[in-house]
């Protein structure tokens, strides 16, 4: 119940009613409520927000509700002597008390100290206080006594429905667009809402179209400006106006762009601010109300550019310095200076995504939209945004931008190695590698030769000098380089070159190393990040070699495609495509790897990769039957090789050729001294070529050396090659311990299945078939008859297991059998 709420002190501006045209606040009020459980309740904020209105409505919403006491007081106004009527009037009425205190000024009428007096003399009391000003009340000291509330800003801004109500209740003709539009240009202050409003309904104008909430907008706002100006008692020169420029205000920032009051020191300057009423108010910053420092900014941005511009990179260069990298960065993008929100992501993107990960990523977005043509932009989109890194169009971006730097014999003369250092970036996502690896050579020259450079540079430098050397199948050069890198990094750096070290242990077979690194950063926070994503991918690949295809799916088909991940995607679609194979999904497999085929475009993998790409569809043709058609893909540049040589004996060995896998498995296992992984596998085929060769005669020695280097390496997966059929003699060639861990391991050719073959005549029906070609079409263009094509729809339909042409096609497709045009 309300007690007294009308008759306020003598002297005491009076209380306007809550008007019709006003919204009910309720989403605000049943915040208050809910904050009601703590002892003091601040709703802190400019003048014009719209606390006394809320606080008002707050009142009136508690009138019915007999079991509280409420009184509403002027806290600027009522002098502490009424503290005893006000105590007396809560003291008669019921036994919970709240104390609503509008325009609360700290040393004036009814200070903090007063409240909290009350507080200690009633238990029962709660207050909740709308100013503009920081008080005493949330100091930390009254924190250990007293729970306090701080209203969230956002809690005092009206939402787009609320300013609906306020135009409906005005009686304005509005529409969806127009609405939205007004919403998000009036920042959700209900001050601005209402002038609009009153504006359209006094004058008889409806709101149709954005260019009508615009224009009402811009009214408002400078309505409310020039009336919040007037409550200032200096005058509003070009210096106060510059304020506008930075997204918060101290003495420190305002100095360090360069502000000099004429009417006194800086610090005395924001107090005039308070004062008035035009800022958000904190014991720490300020923040300038948004209807202000968009005129404010907007002026001086007409008036004097320059001297904008000037206060602005003074400012990015303060918060960086200041670990504030993300308001500079917001700055830049609000400002639409491209290079220096690139430069600042290059710099602090760690930071500003540990600080907030979406504001992280429109930033990156930001960057992405304004279609930047410069070297540095470019390189730091290719490393954070995912939209750049799946784009056609990023090997052409990485080209032209290259044009922009210097060469790198001149870039390596001029000791210039951040140059030299995106040069090689950039010449990998054009799929230059060659150029790359030359340039590569000068960079680590010049890093060895400065030594006094920053660490970030040459922590940059070393990871790029090392994942050039890894694109070209040097794993230890490779391992070397990212090693030094690692030395140096960050620690979200240093996630990124773990996760690149884990990936080329595992490529080498040595699960043991790569657990050790994955483990070690398993609780790392920045494994979750877009610098952890190379650990996300050595996690799911050891996942597969200790047997559980299931978890490494879930997890690779979570991995996106920026920084630590897009030079990693043809080994993760390696490992994706076994996924699949070893949790009886090969169906699936052909057109998995097509789809990572695809995302590759974007980053040309270099000849290493490409093979890594190959072996992988080479098993997966091996699992589905179809091993005449893996050793095919083995001609012309991708001839044998250490890195083909155990996919090409597979092959031969399922493909019907025993002796001559059975040679080339030892030859390339015993012989050519491979990493372990590519020993294991061609002693896997030496073993099993054996076994069918000699049954249970067969040599002993390579099942023995194989078996030796799966427990050193805690290596297990290529045992999976082994055909169910050649499974039990396999077995008896191990020991008991590693029979018991191979027998756990599952078969490439668990799911029993093979891809559908098509004759010639289905093969060349297959490739005319279109969602719109009728079978007259497809008979004109083939010189047949239409009862030929029809038989052979009937067929393909038959092997494929479908029943329409739309089936047809995606069937084919899921099976490698056909390309399709989406993919180009």
């Amino acid at each position: 119940m309300l007690i007294d709420v009308d008759t306020l002190p003598a002297g005491a501006r009076v209380t306007r009613r809550t008007s019709r045209f006003w919204a009910p606040r309720e989403g605000p009020i049943s915040h208050l409520r809910e904050a009601l459980a703590s002892d003091i309740v601040l709703l802190r904020g400019p003048t014009g927000v719209g606390k006394t209105s809320l606080l008002r409505q707050f009142a009136l919403t508690l009138h019915d509700d007999t079991e509280i006491g409420v009184q509403l007081i002027d806290g600027n106004l009522t002098p502490p002597e009424s503290i005893d009527r006000i105590a007396e009037g809560f003291a008669s009425g019921p036994s919970r008390h709240v104390l609503l205190i509008d325009n609360h000024v700290e040393g004036v009428g009814v200070s903090s100290e007063h409240l909290l007096q009350m507080l200690h003399a009633d238990s029962e009391l709660r207050i909740v206080v709308g100013t503009r000003y920081a008080t005493g009340l949330e100091s930390p000291l009254v924190a250990l006594e007293f729970d306090v509330h701080v209203v969230p800003a956002a809690r005092l801004r009206m939402t787009r429905d609320e300013l609906a109500l306020v135009l409906a209740l005005n009686g304005v003709e509005t529409t969806e667009a127009a609405t939205d539009e007004l919403a998000e240009r009036t920042h959700g202050w209900p001050a601005l809402g209402q002038l609009a409003s009153a504006r359209l309904r006094l004058e008889g104008l409806p709101l149709r179209t954005r260019e009508e909430a615009i224009a009402v907008a811009d009214y408002a706002g400078a309505a409310l400006t020039s009336d919040m100006e007037q409550r200032l008692d200096i005058p509003i020169t070009d210096e106060v106006r510059l304020l506008a420029v930075a997204p918060f205000i101290n003495a420190a920032l305002a100095e360090a762009m360069g502000i000099d009051s004429t009417t006194g020191s800086t610090a005395e300057l924001l107090v005039h601010l308070q004062h008035a009423g035009l800022v958000w108010p904190s014991s720490t910053r300020l923040v300038l109300a948004e209807p202000i420092r968009e005129q404010w900014l907007r002026d001086i941005s007409a008036r004097t550019p320059g001297v904008v511009t000037t206060a602005r990179l003074s400012l990015l260069n303060h918060l960086v310095e200041a670990g504030e990298p993300l308001l500079a960065a917001q700055i830049a993008a609000d400002a639409e200076q491209w290079q220096t929100l690139a430069s600042v992501l290059r710099d602090s993107a760690p930071e500003i995504w540990a600080r907030d990960a979406d504001s992280f990523a429109h930033l990156v977005g930001r960057l992405r939209d304004s279609a930047p043509t410069d070297p540095l932009s470019i390189d730091v989109l290719l490393a954070l945004d995912p939209d750049t890194a799946l784009s056609p169009e990023t090997p052409g971006l990485a080209v032209s931008a290259l044009g922009r730097l210097p060469d790198a014999k001149t870039a390596a003369a001029a000791s210039n190695l951040e140059a030299l250092t995106l040069r090689i970036s950039l010449l990998r996502a054009a799929g230059r590698f060659a150029l790359a690896t030359e340039s590569a050579s000068l960079l680590v020259d010049g890093l060895r030769r400065h030594r006094d450079a920053e660490p970030e540079a040459s922590a940059e430098g070393w990871y790029q000098a090392g994942m050039t050397a890894f694109a070209m199948g040097r794993l230890r050069d490779a391992a070397q380089s990212l090693r030094q890198s690692e030395r140096l990094a960050s620690p979200a750096g240093r996630s990124r070159v773990r996760g690149a070290l884990a990936v080329i242990a595992l490529l080498d077979g040595d699960v043991r190393g790569a657990s050790g690194i994955v483990g070690q950063n398993r609780d790392d926070n920045w494994t979750a990040s877009p610098w952890g994503e190379g650990l996300r991918v050595a996690t799911a690949w050891l996942q597969l070699e200790g047997g559980d295809p299931a978890s490494a799916r879930a997890l690779l088909d979570q991995i996106p495609s920026t920084r630590g991940a897009r030079e990693l995607w043809p080994y993760a679609a390696s490992i994706h495509a076994l996924a699949f194979l070893l949790s009886g999904a090969a169906s699936d497999s052909l057109g998995l790897l097509r789809v990572w085929a695809v995302r590759a475009r974007s980053t040309p993998p270099s000849h290493y990769q490409s093979t890594q790409l190959l072996t992988a569809r080479a098993k997966v043709l091996i699992a589905l039957r179809q091993a005449r058609k893996a050793l095919a893909l083995f001609e012309g540049p991708f001839s044998l090789s250490p890195a083909t040589a155990p996919a090409i004996a597979l092959s031969q060995l399922y493909a019907g050729r025993t002796h001559e896998a059975f040679v080339m498995s030892v030859k390339w296992g015993l012989h050519h001294e491979p990493a372990p992984r590519a020993a294991l596998e061609s002693l896997v085929v030496s073993v099993v070529a054996d076994v069918r060769l000699n049954g249970v005669s067969a040599h002993r020695t390579a099942a023995q050396r194989a078996e030796s280097l799966s427990i050193q390496h805690d290596l297990w997966s290529p045992w999976s090659a082994v055909a169910p059929e050649d499974g039990a003699l396999v077995l008896q060639m191990l020991t008991p311990a590693a029979r018991e861990r191979v027998s756990e391991r599952r078969s490439f050719f668990a799911s029993s299945v093979s891809v559908p073959h098509l004759t010639k005549r289905e093969q060349v029906v297959l490739a005319h078939l279109t969602p719109t070609s009728t079978i007259a079409d497809i008979a004109r263009v083939l010189v047949v008859s239409p009862n030929t094509v029809k038989t052979q729809l009937q067929s393909l339909y038959r092997k494929l297991e479908v029943s329409d042409r739309s089936s047809a096609i995606r069937a084919a497709h899921a099976w490698g059998l056909i390309e399709i045009e989406t993919e180009a």
